[in-house]
């Protein structure tokens, strides 16, 4: 079910390219995320993105992939890597002094997340994969006519329950360089 609804998203972006007054939208990102577990909240963290998509004046529509690997969490000799893909939806106000507008929009995709527990634990590895969906806003500089600089917050709920490693939620504050074409 999950692939399905990840290549109909592949195929909507398609076909918004493939609409002349779309540009390509190709960009990278770097921000501090914190996850929750119910009732547990971890460290702000550097996470690492890229983007591709399709966009105009009014939208934008992409895919976006997110690394984060936290190492000895908790204090403990242990990995936890996510990793996190989404389609993403924006809708971007007007230029306001002729540089600079907001977006708004929401995401949906997949968290997938390992933790190694180390050489000195009697416990197992473990991995697991759910939904993940949220909202973004945030703000846009253009820098020159094909490339922009952004700064957001994104918010993230996740279906994990209790006996999933995934975080229940994730809230990251990001910057990204844009390019289109």
């Amino acid at each position: 079910m999950k692939k399905i609804l990840l290549l109909g998203l592949l195929i909507l972006s398609s076909a918004l390219y493939a609409a002349s007054d779309y540009k390509i939208l190709i960009g990278a990102e770097y921000g501090q995320s914190e996850g929750s577990w119910n009732s547990t909240t971890g460290d702000w963290e550097d996470s690492l993105g890229i983007r591709i998509g399709a966009e105009n004046d009014e939208s934008r529509i992409f895919l976006s992939y997110h690394y984060q690997k936290v190492e000895d969490f908790d204090f403990v000799n242990t990995d936890f890597e996510s990793q996190v893909l989404n389609a993403n939806f924006e809708a971007k106000t007007e230029k306001y002094y002729g540089f600079a507008r907001g977006f708004a929009g929401a995401h949906i995709g997949v968290i997938y997340s390992e933790w190694n527990l180390g050489f000195y634990t009697p416990l197992e590895d473990e991995d697991d994969l759910n939904l993940i969906f949220g909202a973004q806003a945030g703000f846009i500089l253009d820098i020159i006519d094909n490339a922009y600089l952004e700064a957001g917050y994104r918010y993230s709920v996740t279906d994990a329950d209790k006996s999933t490693i995934n975080p229940a939620s994730i809230q990251t504050f990001y910057g990204a360089l844009n390019f289109k074409f």
